[in-house]
């Protein structure tokens, strides 16, 4: 019966439906009809125009991820149905549904990272891929891991392998970008990342906006000596670049960390004979030189009111920066 309504109710009508199974309690000799029926009115609910619960889809993933272990038959049809259905729901019903769902259960864990591996269909990885973003407060922000070291790196690299096979749009750059520096953020997870990856930053200038993590990244000293430590050149060297671009919202003790950053990679470059287009220094310069130009016409609002907060502000950021600036010149020559 389900099966035949299913086929013929138009999605909004299926996505009741939907709702109305989930929420319907059966007795455990009927739930196995309960999930079949669940599986049927998500595949055209989905196609709608989106969901006002995703509780009860995260509840039905998650069932599912449940079975992918020791589990014979394959679960991907209905797990991309849940993805679909997902993608069509808004991102703040699908946050205020984490209220009560938790995704760092076990299985929520064990279920995402399944369908990332290389043996899934290419568009269930890419459905889990850009779901990731949504959950990473939440698995990054822990106080204990949700995954051992092993299978943390395990994850890290069916990650990077997914962001390698999908093409680089700016929505999979986005995804790629919130995730790592929500890795990066982690103390749990910073040290899981491979060295190469750290040229994902490179996209950073595509994607900038409104980036999760992005304010908690930049304004973490204690990042600017793991990035530095990073068996990777670029890593530091992008890394910077960001921070001069987020000048403005950087701490004072983060600002004083990237100036000292700066002169010392401009010291490495004057040591190597690197000018001209090659050198990095140069586009970190132009950076501070808007900042200061910005700041300069920033202050002559308060031309008649010096006294003002703000301006007060804006003065020590121009000294401060021509103060950089001065050094910056003095170290390249």
């Amino acid at each position: 019966m389900i099966s035949h309504l299913s086929k013929h109710l138009p999605p909004s009508k299926s996505q009741r439906l939907f709702h109305v199974i989930m929420q319907s309690p059966v007795a455990e000799a009927q739930s196995q009809a309960k999930w079949e029926a669940s599986c049927l009115t998500i595949q055209s609910a989905c196609k709608g125009d989106g969901f006002e619960d995703a509780q009860h889809i995260l509840i039905f993933l998650n069932h599912h991820f449940e079975l992918v272990t020791g589990h014979s038959q394959s679960q991907d049809e209905p797990i991309q149905n849940a993805f679909c259905a997902l993608a069509h729901t808004s991102n703040t019903v699908i946050i205020e549904a984490f209220k009560v769902f938790d995704p760092t259960t076990p299985s929520f864990v064990h279920g995402i990272s399944y369908v990332l591996q290389d043996n899934r269909p290419s568009e269930l990885r890419e459905a889990a891929f850009l779901f990731l973003p949504l959950i990473c407060d939440r698995w990054f922000t822990t106080r204990s891991p949700i995954m051992d070291s092993t299978t943390m790196s395990s994850f890290f690299m069916d990650w990077t392998s997914t962001i390698d096979h999908l093409a680089p749009t700016p929505t999979i750059q986005k995804a790629a970008l919130t995730v790592f520096l929500g890795m990066v953020n982690s103390p749990h997870w910073c040290s899981h990342i491979i060295p190469e990856n750290w040229i994902l930053l490179k996209h950073f200038t595509l994607v900038s906006g409104d980036l999760q993590f992005l304010h908690g990244c930049i304004n973490n000293p204690a990042l600017m000596d793991e990035v530095r430590n990073v068996d990777n050149p670029m890593a530091i060297v992008l890394w910077v670049e960001i921070l001069w671009s987020k000048y403005v919202e950087l701490a004072p003790e983060v600002q004083k960390q990237l100036e000292m950053v700066t002169e010392e990679i401009a010291q490495n470059e004057k040591a190597a004979c690197i000018t001209g287009s090659q050198s990095h220094v140069g586009r970190y310069l132009s950076s501070a030189n808007s900042e200061l130009k910005k700041a300069e016409d920033e202050l002559k609002q308060y031309a008649r009111e010096l006294d003002d907060p703000e301006a007060i502000v804006l003065e020590k950021r121009i000294e401060r920066l021509q103060q950089f600036l001065l050094r910056l010149d003095r170290t390249s020559n």
